[in-house]
Order: C-alpha cells, then structure tokens, then sequence
C-alpha cells in the first residue's frame, strides 16, 4: 500500500471514529463524548464552533444557536466595541479557573439522573481535585434528547435562572 493510500485511509478512519464517538446510544457516553471535545477546543461562540458541535445538538438547539448568531452579528455591527451576549464563549462549564498554587484546573464527572423515553438528563459536575479543594462543585444538568437510536443535547440548566433554550430564546438582546 502506498504512503499517500495509508494516509488517506487514516483520515477517513479518523473521521468516521469522531462521528461515531459524538453519537452515543448511552445519554452519559454522549455528554462525556461532547464535554472530551468541547474542553479541548475553542470556546470562542462564532459560526465555525457552533458547526463543529452540532453533532452533539438537537436540530432545535442547532436551530437556536444560529438564530443567535444572526442576533450577535447584528448587536455588533450596531455596537461594535461591546461584549456580545456570548462573549465569554459557549455556556457548557464554568470559566476556567487554575486552582491556586497547584495550577490544577477542573475536573468533571458525569452521571445520569433520569431517562425515560425520548428524554434524559445527564448531571456534570465540575469540581478540583486534591490537593485543591477550595470550592464546592459546580453542577450543570444536560438535557437529552433521542434522534435516530442517539442521544443529542437539547438544553442545559446551570442553576441559574433560565436554561441555556430559555436564554436563546429571549425576545431582547
């Protein structure tokens, strides 16, 4: 087999492995698949990261997220030195922060809270290891929803007031 044949094969295999990885029929393998590439890439919220992650999102969530893009790019042209709503990247874990001292960052853990039928709800929370216990855990609950025998993100709920579909979907920016 020649080199250039082997390279190409790699890639395709590459590809395909990444797919199959995002598309989990277990509502925790999707979320760990989405949080292992989400913690390993940009957070910056532009067109190119949201269409990276899409295969992790419901088409209703993908839906949303560009219906937000279109509203940043109109709030910027319109305010061009402000801070979209965005702009300190995607919502899916708490800034990150080192851990004093040990420059440890956080670790996450994941673990299935309900499914039934079409739905689940994954909780991850993200907390430092030792020596850096200093903080209580942050936990964020994923929403899930069944497509095609796979499990796809549709919303996410920090604690805070509303969940990330109820944000997306404010009337103002």
């Amino acid at each position: 087999m020649s080199k250039a044949k082997f390279v190409f094969l790699l890639a395709i295999s590459c590809a395909l492995s990444s797919i199959t990885a995002a598309q989990s029929a277990d509502p925790v393998g999707s979320v760990r698949s989405f949080y292992a590439f989400d913690r390993a890439h940009s957070q910056t919220f532009n067109r190119k990261n949201v269409d990276a992650r899409k295969r992790w999102f419901s088409p209703e969530l993908v839906r949303l997220f560009d219906n937000e893009l279109r509203r940043q790019g109109t709030f910027l042209k319109q305010n061009p030195t402000d801070k979209p709503y965005f702009g300190d990247g995607f919502p899916f874990q708490p800034l990150q922060e080192n851990c004093d001292g040990a420059g440890k960052s956080r670790a996450v853990r994941f673990k299935q809270e309900f499914r039934k039928g079409g739905r689940a709800a994954v909780t991850a929370s993200f907390s430092y290891p030792q020596p850096c216990k200093t903080a209580d855990p942050i936990t964020y609950t994923v929403g899930l929803v069944q497509k095609g025998g796979v499990w796809l993100i549709d919303d996410l709920n920090t604690g805070e007031d509303h969940s990330l579909k109820e944000i997306l979907r404010r009337r103002d920016y």
